[in-house]
């Protein structure tokens, strides 16, 4: 989310900065391994994911300030609505979003470790809050530790259910299309729809989010993040649930899983 900051590192960071930036990705990191109740993820290769998502970071604001470059500066200055829809749907959303896509599908999507569904969720989340604590430490380091309240609350945690949406669509195309009985046609239709929106769906939520914040930071635009914060919870929860009882290692004596 860098539409609204353009933010550069420098040599002076102190460790206490680099704590407040990291601990919010780190709890809901953690939050997110918890939920992989039956067969948890080697720490090692979700660190691995981690800094890949550190790395997406630092080639989502080098494609920004390229695209930016395709537009008249004075547009974006003039913050108009279409330049406002261009800052967050494209220059945030699609562009930060697709940084994060291309380390998933190329990289970790083929790890054997992803063996189920809900594994897709979970490193999505984890590269998404190697992104979140490298643009928090930028911007703490530029607006200072004022604003590390209202980012771990929203900012963070949003970066964090844009990965968990993407990765749930990822590990669902990876597994969940080899059901006997269902038509070829069907499970292709099936498989193209869940990469689409394995990259669209959370650019769409973010620039959704972006977009809300572009417009001021009164009690409306906060209203509005919050709302939309509360319905990325709600989706990816649900999709966390759904992923959980249909996992294979889930103990058989369980009661089935209900049809998704």
């Amino acid at each position: 989310m860098q539409g609204a900051v353009r933010v550069v590192p420098s040599a002076g960071m102190g460790a206490f900065t680099l704590l407040v930036a990291a601990a919010p990705s780190v709890v809901l990191l953690s939050y997110f391994y918890l939920r992989d109740r039956y067969d948890r993820e080697p720490l090692g290769h979700l660190a691995i994911a981690y800094l890949l998502g550190m790395y997406a970071m630092v080639a989502a604001q080098g494609l920004s300030t390229a695209a930016a470059g395709l537009v008249a500066p004075q547009w974006l200055a003039e913050r108009g609505e279409g330049a406002l829809l261009f800052d967050a749907f494209f220059l945030a959303g699609l562009i930060e979003e697709f940084s994060k896509w291309v380390i998933l599908m190329a990289a970790v999507y083929h790890w054997s470790e992803v063996d189920e569904s809900l594994d897709g969720l979970i490193y999505g989340v984890a590269i998404a809050l190697g992104f979140a604590t490298l643009e928090n430490l930028l911007y703490l380091q530029r607006l200072g530790l004022g604003v590390a309240w209202p980012r771990a609350v929203f900012a963070v945690p949003a970066h964090a259910l844009f990965g968990g949406a993407m990765g749930f669509y990822a590990g669902r195309a990876k597994f969940d299309h080899d059901a006997p009985g269902v038509a070829a046609g069907t499970r292709r239709r099936r498989l193209l729809g869940d990469h689409l929106s394995c990259l669209l769906v959370p650019t769409l939520f973010h620039g959704t989010y972006d977009f809300a914040l572009m417009h001021g930071l009164d009690w409306k635009a906060w209203s509005a993040v919050t709302g939309i914060s509360i319905g990325l919870w709600a989706f990816v929860l649900h999709r966390v649930t759904r992923a959980q009882r249909a996992s294979p290692y889930r103990p058989k004596t369980m009661p089935p899983a209900r049809h998704r």
